[in-house]
């Protein structure tokens, strides 16, 4: 298996790649000096940032620690009072709960109750379910709750005391049931001989949210004995609230099990639990920074740490607080941008301010860039310049060198010259044409191909053909037309001359002698070029020398043949010519005419048809019908039929018609004409083509009543042929209608077309009448 390559060996590769080195010179190394210059811009805030915020979070750790010590320190000097307390009325209650000692203990207790705000009540139980409570009562004064159970029936006594603490009444309850053997306080200081402290919950008297410190004795008899003191937290909670943690941090106090003790948020310390107000856990609050951070205490125990939260990182801590062998714990939480805030600001700032001197830099860089592209342009321009500035140069030595190409009595085509205003301007074809015949038609004399070095002259244009190119030609004014398929200037000369080439601009350089225009020299697809233009100008100048004494164009006239002049004198025989094809005529039904002419007009676009030129106006197939309508009366064709996308007309039914072919040719011309404006019109191409013929046809009435003419046979077919293989706009017809009116039209050899037991014949495309 073998591989092939296709090599253009013309083209430099090495100067394509010096090209492209310098191209990345030029433009990639001031785009990698601003990448390069952002990189280091923003890895140099990336780096301060991280600095500034490890800087600022060190600062805030030695922050956050003495702010739990601060915590730690008060809510010892706030507990460590009512304990001594404790310990002070336990001492002198050494009798039983409502025994000899119950009023000394009763009167030491409104006295350190008056001393200790933070404690809430005393509490005395024993094992027979008698109770003394004594706590704050309203307006400053103090409560004193007795129950006896025994001896006789259960009482559930009120003493209220004033601020002076002298006794205003007495109140009995007996809707009370509480027993203080089933209260946490009492059952839990049974089981331990030292201080029982209980977790939070709400008082049952007072309905607030508070703990209980509770121990055991015993009375004379050895009966256990429990004393409790009731210590609020919401001072607690309020010493929180009052610390600054940041801009939005917080603190809460928990036990063990994850209880709030305290917390700066005293509304969350709460929950409904069984219909009842009870102690909240901290990670049922509903708080997500608080449930993160304890969350992570019970995996990975006490400690300062960094978490990652939907809204932003927080630092969190969790540690002990020693206080009274209680076993708290301090949780605080403050959002690491309370800390990190103006450096983040800082940083941000500073990146805009980074980036506007990047944006400089770009700039800078895209001047340099344009400058340098620039100049790389100025630098190409020049050089193409100076070879364009030496290509007309050498044009004009040729031109001097050669002045026989003006020479007005040369007979053969200036081929030479042709070559020479194609090498300077550059063009892919460069043609000189002649008018003729009062300027109704253009002569060329000479036409040179770029791409097959070809010369090619003789071709003829009408005026009636391309009108809209020879007014302005006429008029001497030069045409630089850019789209000449689209340009109502040139849309009809494009198919005829420039299409086969793929032609897409053309500049024509009107040939002057004195005020009258002899001719024109045209370039396709030249260059924008001043110079060139300027070139062309001068060279038209030139060739108007040699068109001015030049002889006058003869048209070609197509001579009748011998054989078409004996034919329409009658020197050949009908009958023989059908025998020659085989045809006789005694077995045919229809009548055979010998010499019809015939046009079939084809319209190539369906759509088109049915388009309306303007609101107002029909659409294009009725008002090309009415064209050939009017068109057929005038130049007396009698036969006109529209069938599909097909226009059929034909003439010259009997010998002695004579004008047939003649007329047939005027309605041919009068109908391209009629389309070509009707299309325009319609703002569309010229869709259609024509085919024309003269021949044998074959015609009778056919059909019930009313009977319908119908014509077929050879030359009804060829008009066909030559209708579908025409070039759009144009007519392509036989060579026998060009023997018959070739003194009186102007045709254009078409090339060699193939017949069916004909041969290869010549076509013509008809183009005007002489």
């Amino acid at each position: 298996m073998t591989t092939e390559y296709l090599v253009d060996i013309g083209a430099d590769h090495a100067a394509e790649r010096r090209r492209r080195r310098h191209i990345l010179m030029r433009v990639a190394a001031p785009i990698a000096g601003v990448i390069v210059a952002a990189g280091a811009i923003m890895a140099a805030s990336f780096y301060a940032y991280e600095a500034n915020r490890a800087g600022v979070l060190g600062i805030s750790d030695d922050v956050l620690r003495e702010l739990q010590g601060r915590i730690s320190l008060q809510v010892s000097s706030y507990l460590d009072p009512a304990v001594r307390a404790t310990q002070l009325v336990r001492e002198v209650s050494s009798g039983g709960v409502l025994g000899a000692d119950r009023e000394m203990t009763e009167r030491v207790a409104i006295s350190t109750l008056a001393r200790i705000p933070q404690v809430d009540a005393y509490e005395f139980a024993d094992a027979a379910g008698d109770f003394m409570m004594v706590r704050h009562g309203e307006s400053g004064g103090i409560d004193t709750k007795l129950i006896r159970n025994s001896p006789g029936a259960r009482q559930v006594i009120w003493i209220r005391r004033n601020a002076a603490g002298q006794e205003v009444r007495r109140e009995l309850d007996p809707s009370d049931d509480y027993d203080p053997r089933t209260r946490p306080w009492y059952t839990g200081a049974l089981e331990t001989n030292e201080m029982y402290w209980t977790r939070p919950y709400v008082f049952f008297t007072a309905k607030t949210l508070g703990i209980t410190a509770s121990i055991r004795y015993q009375d004379p008899r050895g009966s256990p004995l429990v004393f409790g003191v009731d210590i609020s937290l919401k001072a607690i909670s309020d010493f929180l609230a009052s610390l600054k943690v940041g801009r939005t941090g917080r603190v809460a106090i928990m036990d063990k099990s994850g209880y709030l003790i305290a917390a700066s948020d005293t509304s969350r310390l709460l929950q409904a639990s069984s219909g009842q107000a009870d102690a909240a856990r901290i990670d049922e609050i509903g708080d997500a920074q608080f449930t993160a951070a304890y969350d992570r205490y019970r995996i990975e125990g006490y400690g300062q740490r960094v978490l990652d939260l939907e809204g932003g990182r927080i630092v969190s801590i969790v540690a002990p607080l020693p206080t009274a062998e209680r076993e708290w714990n301090m949780v605080i939480v403050v959002p690491e941008k309370d800390f990190t805030g103006f450096v983040t600001r800082n940083t941000r700032t500073t990146i805009f301010m980074s980036l506007a001197v990047i944006l400089v830099v770009a700039a800078f860089a895209a001047l340099l860039v344009r400058q340098g592209l620039r100049t790389d342009r100025a630098a190409r321009l020049l050089r193409e310049r100076s070879h364009e500035i030496g290509r007309l140069n050498a044009a004009l030595g040729k031109l001097a060198a050669h002045s026989e190409l003006f020479d007005p009595t040369q007979q053969a085509p200036p081929a030479m010259l042709t070559e020479i205003l194609l090498d300077a301007t550059s063009a892919r074809r460069v043609s000189i044409w002649r008018f003729a015949q009062d300027a109704q038609t253009l002569h060329c004399e000479d036409s040179y191909d770029r791409d097959s070095g070809r010369h090619v002259g003789g071709m003829q244009l009408s005026r009636d053909e391309v009108p809209k190119f020879f007014a302005p030609l006429v008029a001497g004014e030069e045409l630089e037309v850019d789209g000449i398929s689209a340009d109502p200037r040139t849309a009809t000369l494009y198919p005829v001359v420039m299409q086969s080439l793929g032609s897409r601009s053309l500049l024509v350089i009107p040939v002057r002698c004195g005020d009258q225009v002899t001719g024109a020299v045209w370039a396709e697809d030249p260059p924008k070029s001043v110079d060139a233009r300027n070139f062309l100008r001068i060279a038209a100048n030139m060739i108007a020398v040699r068109m001015r004494g030049a002889p006058e164009v003869q048209e070609t006239r197509m001579a009748p043949t011998p054989a078409a002049t004996a034919a329409s004198a009658g020197e050949q025989s009908f009958s023989a010519e059908l025998a020659l094809r085989g045809i006789d005529i005694r077995g045919m039904a229809a009548k055979i005419y010998p010499g019809v002419a015939v046009m079939v007009l084809q319209l190539s676009d369906p759509v088109a048809l049915a388009k309306r030129q303007q609101n107002s106006t029909p659409m294009l197939a009725d008002a090309i019908a009415c064209a050939m309508q009017r068109i057929a009366g005038e130049c007396n064709i009698p036969y006109l039929k529209v069938t599909g996308q097909e226009i059929v007309a034909a003439a010259g039914w009997e010998p002695s018609d004579t004008t047939a072919v003649e007329r047939m040719a005027d309605a041919v011309l009068a109908a391209r004409t009629a389309c070509l404006h009707l299309f325009e019109e319609a703002g569309l191409p010229p869709s259609f083509r024509i085919g024309f013929d003269c021949g044998i046809a074959t015609g009778c009435a056919v059909g019930s009543a009313p009977r319908v003419f119908n014509l077929w046979g050879e030359a009804v077919t060829t008009a066909g042929i030559l209708a579908r293989s025409a070039t759009p706009g144009t007519v392509q017809a036989s060579e026998t209608v060009r023997r018959r009116v070739g003194r009186d039209f102007l045709f254009r050899p078409r090339g060699d077309f193939y017949l069916a037991r004909v041969g290869s014949v010549q076509t013509f495309v008809l183009a005007s009448r002489l």
